[in-house]
């Protein structure tokens, strides 16, 4: 008998292939079970390194060994006549069918059932309205009416528009939007078509809730945007006990109303979506007001993210897998440590940027962790890498993060953009634009990732149109001038009147304007005067003399920045930022350099 023939009768070739298969399966088990248990990635990894390892020692075995009706024998000592291996061989076979058709059940699953929403690649004109013309069942939630007065009232009904809204977000089927822009329209008494058309949807769901004691009384209604019919409405009277089985009867006959099939995986899905604690969802309301104001009063942002901790910390203790609150948390400590290692304050204790390095480190750990498998917890590794001492395999992060997900939120890591791929990160803006409309942030990013795309009128027009619907916000007013000045367009109002004005980089925008306009005598002594001020930062500085062309000047603050904890942080921004290549010379800051080398990233960056 040839050896091939041998290798058959053995089934070596039949065990290679029902361990390969095996393999594929067992690996794609751990890389979502493993996450939920809060195993590390590298826990998948020695998994995946262990099952490889495995493989020749299988084809081995399978060679030197056989099954016999009285157990495993050696090859050698089973009489050929009474060898079982072509019933063996069956048996093998029947294994790689069964598996085999569990990987085509989990590719199919995977495709119809859990396949996220594509980002669409949208015009920068009126995004969110774009929108409506693709997705059919999209929908808004705003924020229920509080008709009592008492201390709490506003901030419970609030919180219970969230829970409610944060329920459909867990259906596929439904584009809902987000919180920030569902709640610009707080308070206000605007025709329900008009809020719809700014949204992008096609259905709002608005309601009310009235406490009295331990009392409460909600009504809610769905409607379709389109001719303001009522789809479906229901009044509630409960009480404090039953506000959750309330809110789940309401988003299931929202999901319902609108043609979605709902499974108990799917309610499973929607009732952990939420915190499920009255005085927990309260104390989230809370800390998100102070949140909120601390990024519209960016002077007293610190201070306003710092009374917003203890809120969301409350609001932990009941739901410890709250992501958004965890992410919110670390916005506090990383504004601290920017300040920090910017240079715009010293430490208020001797160690008090290690601290907040170590915070935030902490946070965004216990965020990643808490995440479900997804593209919000490739987002999260992403930004939590951003703070770390080692940036080995942090470009094939970025590349996964920036696939399409299913209405992410993203911080930090958009400023990575310009050292991985600007046309999928300006795809990430859009979606998260199309998912919030009219979150200022979300805005700015879309029109300065324009602007670095090297689509300046586009970015100039997309910063107007947020404007124009609401949105107010002073980086997309920087945005539309560094836009206007990408054009040469020198004597628009805008950029006439810069004088005096400061940009979101604390600066005179006027500096830029005399650069760019090739009035470097005036941009330098305005440079000059601007060093000279106590309140001069050397993050701001760095950009000032990068701007200028004076590359000694923007080493030297560079290097300052680079020996500081959150260095990594400040000159990811600076390169975002400036957009005008590369600030400084690397080698001056040889800590981020180090970085750069190890995420593999291109330098210098585009300009």
């Amino acid at each position: 008998m040839s050896f091939f023939e041998e290798l058959k009768r053995r089934n070596v070739f039949r065990v290679g292939i029902a361990y390969a298969v095996a393999t594929w399966l067992l690996i794609q088990v751990t890389d979502i079970v493993f996450p939920r248990i809060g195993l590390p990635d590298s826990a998948v990894t020695l998994v995946i390194a262990l099952l490889g390892i495995g493989f020749i020692p299988a084809l081995i075995f399978a060679w030197a060994f056989e099954m016999t009706p009285e157990g495993i024998k050696k090859e050698k000592d089973v009489d050929r006549s009474q060898s079982i291996t072509p019933q063996t061989g069956k048996k093998l076979d029947r294994l790689i069918i069964v598996v085999l058709g569990l990987v085509v059940i989990g590719f199919l699953v995977e495709e119809f059932y859990f396949e996220p929403k594509e980002a669409t690649d949208l015009t920068p004109t009126m995004v969110a309205a774009e929108t409506s013309k693709a997705v059919i069942r999209s929908v808004a939630v705003l924020p229920f009416r509080a008709m009592s007065s008492g201390e709490d009232d506003e901030y419970f009904a609030d919180g219970l528009t969230e829970e409610i809204l944060n329920s459909l977000t867990q259906l596929p089927e439904l584009l809902v939007t987000a919180r920030t822009s569902s709640f610009h329209f707080k308070g206000q008494d605007l025709p329900i078509p008009g809020i719809a058309a700014m949204l992008g949807v096609d259905h709002v769901v608005e309601g009310s809730v009235r406490r009295a004691g331990n009392d409460l009384r909600i009504t809610a209604q769905l409607i379709r945007a389109a001719d303001g019919f009522h789809l479906w409405s229901d009044t509630y009277d409960k009480t404090l006990d039953d506000v959750f089985a309330v809110q789940e009867d309401i988003a299931a006959k929202i999901a319902e109303t609108l043609d979605v099939v709902l499974d108990d995986n799917k309610l499973n899905l929607m009732r952990k979506a939420g915190i499920r604690d009255v005085e927990a969802f309260i104390a989230y309301q809370k800390g998100l007001e102070a949140f909120i104001r601390a990024h519209e009063d960016m002077q007293n942002a610190p201070s306003l993210l710092a009374a917003a901790t203890p809120w969301f910390q409350q609001a932990l203790a009941a739901a410890p897998d709250l992501v958004a609150a965890r992410i919110l948390m670390a916005d506090a400590p990383g504004h601290a440590l920017f300040e920090l290692a910017g240079g715009m304050r010293e430490e208020a204790f001797p160690g008090e940027a290690e601290n907040m390095l170590q915070a935030l480190r902490k946070e965004y750990e216990t965020a990643w962790k808490s995440s479900p498998p997804g593209n919000q917890r490739d987002i999260l590794d992403v930004e939590r890498s951003i703070f770390e001492d080692d940036w080995s395999g942090l470009a094939a992060k970025l590349e996964k993060a920036l696939q399409p997900g299913d209405c992410p939120q993203t911080n930090w890591m958009l400023e990575l953009a310009p050292m991985g791929s600007l046309p999928k990160a300006l795809d990430k803006a859009r979606e998260e634009l199309r998912c919030d409309p009219l979150a200022p942030v979300a805005n700015f990013s879309h029109a300065y990732i324009l602007l670095w795309n090297g689509e300046p009128s586009a970015a100039l027009h997309a910063a107007e149109e947020a404007r124009t619907r609401g949105v107010s916000f002073l980086w997309l007013e920087d945005t539309m001038m560094f836009a206007l000045l990408a054009q040469g367009e020198w004597d628009h109002p805008m950029v006439q009147g810069a004088a005096g004005q400061q940009s979101w980089i604390l600066f005179p925008r006027e500096i830029l304007a005399l650069s760019l306009r090739g009035e470097a005598g005036a941009a330098r002594e305005l440079a000059e005067s601007y060093w000279a001020d106590p309140d001069s930062n050397d993050w701001s500085s760095l950009i000032v003399a990068a701007v200028i062309g004076d590359r000694e000047r923007a080493g030297e603050f560079a290097a300052r920045i680079d020996a500081r904890p959150g260095n990594n942080l400040v000159l990811t921004t600076t390169i975002y930022t400036c957009a005008c290549g590369a600030p400084f010379d690397l080698n001056a800051t040889p800590n981020f350099k180090a970085r750069i080398e190890e995420a593999g990233f291109a330098w210098p960056p585009p300009s």
